[in-house]
């Protein structure tokens, strides 16, 4: 018996996946949606620890690692008042918190999943979990068989599959290759959002003590990326916000080599030399342990005499000249060494992927396979923490779904 020809076939049942089925059941089109796990929408369940940051008010070209002129195109067709008002449409309540981060009101990711998982099953779509995809063919249709054996036909193919982070909530390797095959070409998927390792082990004495701070990434001494926030102290290195939001530019460097991070402890501050300066002069008297009480968590304020090489029992206006200038430029700017990110178990994202040059910025649609269509994190497309990535998985679905030729 022939199986029926589909309009439209999309892999993977997570973010953008999801949206682009329900806005091709909604335009009446004949919609598969096949996901390899048994539970559909495992990393929009996990995003934002569970509670799902699903977009940020300060969205916008900035907060990506990607072609500008594609991430302005897409905002443009789906803005944050649109994702805000596509979420009320599905009855999802939300509430902004600090930084522009935008939640659902019940603080449960599932008060996303659901919504749209129920609007995509009443919208008419066909979702088929624990089948899992193992080749497409393009012909005079697209080809798609799974692993349990069964093969289905469609006029146009999404790959949505997601990136290789978080394995084991679903994270693979899979969506690169399916697209390799249709004709693209892959740029080597490195982990981003995920805490650096330091060289200096040192570090680990200060393992969980969190501050606030302005991390800047440099190689070969030229600004990467920088972020202020808070960082947590590890026994491997950095974890934190700020050191989450600077990986990304980390992660696509480290191929050439280890990168420098300098840490600023007193980010509020305009010219934080010059507070140093004033406060040596005024407290010369003091050990440099107390030279910096009230100023610093007293375990940073030990690592940090002892980096800067202070002798403990001698007041700081005794100390050698060059001694004093570390004194007041290492607080300011610790300069450590990046020689690796944590592996993809603990990346919440991506870098790389399928080449944004080889789709249309308007439709996400294949400039190698007409009819087919990429989305989400396949992409070379990666944001900053703070709900970037989820926003860009919601609107390249969106988008792929609206600009889908009507077929005559």
């Amino acid at each position: 018996m022939n199986s029926p020809v589909y309009d439209v076939i999309i892999i993977g049942a997570g973010a953008s996946g999801l949206v682009c089925a329900l806005e091709c059941a909604r335009a009446g089109k004949k919609t598969l949606l096949l996901e390899k796990d048994a539970l559909p929408a495992r990393k929009i369940l996990a995003s934002g620890n569970g509670r799902c940051n699903l977009t940020n008010v300060r969205v916008s070209p900035a907060f990506y690692h990607a072609n500008p002129e594609l991430i302005a195109r897409t905002l443009e067709k789906f803005s944050f008042e649109d994702c805000l008002a596509y979420f009320n449409r599905l009855g999802v309540l939300t509430t902004e918190e600090e930084l522009g981060r935008v939640f659902p009101a019940t603080g449960k990711s599932t008060a996303v999943a659901e919504p749209l998982k129920l609007a995509v099953r009443e919208a008419g779509a066909e979702l088929l979990t624990e089948r899992e995809v193992i080749r497409v063919k393009r012909g005079k249709t697209f080809s798609v068989s799974v692993k349990q054996g069964d093969t289905y036909q469609s006029k146009r193919l999404v790959l949505a599959c997601g990136s290789c982070a978080y394995p084991q909530i679903g994270g693979t390797q899979s969506g690169y290759e399916l697209a390799r095959s249709l004709g693209h070409t892959l740029i080597a998927p490195r982990p981003a959002l995920s805490a650096l390792c330091l060289k200096e082990t040192a570090v680990s004495r200060l393992t969980g003590i969190r501050a606030q701070v302005r991390l800047s990434a440099f190689q070969n001494n030229q600004l990467l990326d920088e972020a202020e926030g808070e960082a947590l102290f590890t026994n491997y290195g950095l974890n934190g916000p700020a050191a989450l939001n600077v990986s990304s530019a980390v992660s696509r460097a480290l191929k050439d080599g280890n990168v420098t991070v300098k840490l600023n402890f007193f980010p509020q501050l305009k010219d934080p030399q010059a507070f140093l300066t004033s406060r040596l002069e005024t407290y010369r008297a003091r050990r440099p342990k107390d030279f910096f009480a009230g100023i610093l968590h007293e375990s940073v304020a030990n690592l940090l005499i002892d980096f800067i090489g202070l002798r403990k029992n001698l007041p700081v206006g005794e100390q050698t000249p060059n001694t004093l200038t570390r004194l007041v430029q290492t607080p300011a700017a610790w300069p450590l060494t990046v020689t690796a990110l944590r592996p993809w178990n603990e990346a919440m994202a991506a870098t790389g992927g399928v080449n944004t040059r080889e789709i249309n910025y308007n439709t996400f649609e294949s400039l190698k396979c007409p009819g087919l269509f990429i989305t989400g994190e396949l992409l070379d497309v990666d944001g900053k923490s703070g709900g970037f990535n989820l926003h860009f998985a919601w609107a390249s679905g969106f988008t792929a779904a609206r600009h889908m030729p009507e077929d005559k």
